[in-house]
């Protein structure tokens, strides 16, 4: 009886471990500080700690999207500048099918309505904008049809 009973207890707890390890991992480690370093004999300074965000993985940002926080982070005036700053690529002229003849620029809507090309991007004041996206050939071909072979750049406004 008492064999079964040392039995049972060390089954118990074996259960009990197994269930607190899958909790245990999931801690959140923005709230776990480093462990102090004690410090060296020889120089007598302590080392430097890795500092606490180097812990927690940061969110990648969207490529193909300027959030809210990005344009009221940028200390620019209008909204060419701040993709040239922010996102260049978007700006490049387009490779492929181009002639001499046929220029092909992207295209430029704010709150689904086309301002025109590039040059647009000028006359829009940063202080107008909210969030600023990208979108491919084939995606602006899909949102917008029309003439937006080299793709398109939206803009949303408060």
């Amino acid at each position: 009886m008492n064999r079964r009973l040392a039995t049972l207890a060390a089954l118990l707890c074996a259960a009990a471990a197994l269930r607190a390890a899958p909790a245990a991992a999931q801690t959140d480690t923005a709230s776990v500080a480093p462990a102090p370093v004690p410090a060296t004999a020889a120089t007598g300074e302590r080392p430097r700690t890795q500092p606490l965000d180097a812990a927690v993985p940061r969110a990648r940002r969207n490529v193909n999207l300027i959030t809210y926080e990005e344009v009221r982070n940028a200390h620019v005036s209008d909204a060419q500048e701040l993709i040239h700053n922010l996102r260049p690529s978007w700006l490049r002229t387009p490779r492929g099918a181009t002639t001499f003849g046929n220029h092909v620029d992207i295209a430029v809507f704010k709150d689904g309505i086309r301002l025109g090309s590039r040059e647009a991007l000028a006359t829009i004041p940063i202080t107008t904008i909210r969030t600023v996206r990208y979108y491919s050939a084939v995606d602006a071909r899909q949102k917008f049809g029309g003439d937006t072979v080299a793709g398109a750049i939206e803009i949303s406004s408060p």
